[in-house]
């Protein structure tokens, strides 16, 4: 260590710990299911919910709008709209709709989903929790939230919130 002064040695000493945490930080937290990028956690969990009228539902679509409301997706693979909870079945990454693929994807693992919540791809081996939507006598749909709830703490996670 000659030609090095007593404050070079200790200012490469912090530089070099301050950068071994923050990486060691980054990457245990950088995970599946540690950090929820953009994730909000549902306002109701629990209950029976009304989502509105079953023809804003059409087949073959997703609507994302309740989202953070209900943390729930509503899917409509061909004319049965279900609630689907996605959330990554193999380490709990929030899994997203991507609308040009009509399926869900989770960004951290590569695992994906058909709109009903069923595995394409792993490494998830289960499928996302998601209860069907129940048509009301005035024409529009209720989502048992309780039920898929239950569903999602059956498979090891418990709603945030």
């Amino acid at each position: 260590m000659e030609g090095l002064s007593r404050r070079e040695i200790l200012g490469t000493a912090v530089s070099l710990t301050v950068l071994g945490v923050t990486a060691g930080v980054t990457g245990s937290l950088g995970g599946c299911g540690l950090i929820q990028e953009k994730e909000i956690p549902p306002k109701v969990t629990t209950g029976v919910v009304n989502v509105g009228p079953a023809k804003d539902f059409p087949a073959g679509g997703a609507n994302t709008k309740f989202w953070e409301l209900y943390g729930i997706v509503l899917t409509n693979d061909s004319g049965t709209v279900l609630a689907v909870r996605p959330r990554c079945t193999h380490k709990g990454c929030l899994a997203t709709w991507q609308a040009d693929h009509q399926r869900f994807g989770c960004p951290c693992h590569g695992s994906q989903f058909d709109m009903l919540g069923k595995v394409l791809k792993g490494p998830a081996v289960r499928n996302l929790p998601s209860v069907v939507a129940e048509k009301q006598p005035d024409g529009t749909l209720a989502v048992d939230l309780t039920k898929l709830y239950a569903a999602e703490s059956a498979l090891g996670f418990k709603p945030k919130g």
